[in-house]
């Protein structure tokens, strides 16, 4: 929800900030900085949700025709591997943030803000990354065949748009 509203402030700000250049020739070089900040923000808050909903980029030619064994087997390989590097990227930019923070790093730039701010949504996003591949993990061990439940997953409520969950609510 956060990254989705995210995604409508910055549309408004490029729109303000474009307005404001064409009509009134004044640019606001403010708004293109926390434009850049909030690109973060949605990209590393979103990540898991998509991951969770089957939503991301995906290649599966070669998934479909494997044997399901082998897909659950690819499937718990690929988490844990998956899991593992999103937990690293967590730990080592959590310690990054860490020291941002305690040193008062500002970002170099026109909007001079503490550099916490945009960057503390990398471990966030990354860790929950993590525990959102864990989560899908459990599908390969407790599924019959678990591609089915992801393909399924990614296609539920777009027809009307909507997210639906697993019992059929939205």
């Amino acid at each position: 929800m956060l990254s989705a509203g995210l995604i409508l402030f910055v549309s408004l700000l490029i729109t303000y900030d474009v307005s404001t250049r064409y009509f009134f020739d004044f640019s606001s070089p403010w708004a293109f900085d926390l434009s850049e900040y909030s690109l973060v923000w949605i990209s590393f808050l979103g990540a898991p949700w998509v991951l969770l909903q089957n939503r991301h980029v995906r290649i599966d030619m070669l998934v479909e025709r494997l044997p399901v064994r082998v897909q659950k087997f690819l499937g718990v390989a690929v988490s844990l591997v998956a899991s593992f590097m999103c937990g690293v990227l967590a730990w080592r930019t959590g310690i990054a943030a860490f020291e941002y923070y305690n040193n008062e790093v500002m970002m170099p730039r026109i909007w001079r803000i503490p550099r916490i701010f945009p960057y503390v949504a990398i471990p966030l996003g990354s860790g929950l990354l993590s525990i959102a591949f864990l989560v899908r993990m459990r599908l390969y061990f407790y599924e019959v065949n678990p591609e089915d439940i992801l393909r399924e997953r990614a296609s539920m409520g777009q027809e009307k748009g909507l997210l639906v969950g697993e019992k059929g609510e939205i």
